[in-house]
């Protein structure tokens, strides 16, 4: 059975919370990666590996820079589990 949008959401801001060392109150769909959490490219790296982990599958290394905000890698993990 494929995760719900919501489990989705739910799991990938408890890793981006860890990473950012923030309480999962303060990441959204909206928060961005770089200006919100202050995590640069190797952390985004980081939260992509894990986040791969979590859900069985590969992201496409050249997208990884190019997600800015939470809402983004969800819908990219999203895709990737369709």
């Amino acid at each position: 059975m494929a995760d719900a949008p919501t489990d989705i959401l739910a799991a990938v801001t408890e890793i981006v919370a860890e990473e950012a060392d923030v309480d999962t109150t303060l990441v959204s769909p909206e928060t961005r990666f770089a200006d919100d959490l202050d995590i640069d490219s190797l952390g985004l790296l980081t939260i992509a590996t894990q986040v791969e982990e979590r859900f069985g599958i590969t992201l496409d290394d050249a997208l990884i820079p190019t997600v800015k905000t939470v809402g983004a890698l969800v819908d990219l993990v999203g895709a990737q589990k369709r």
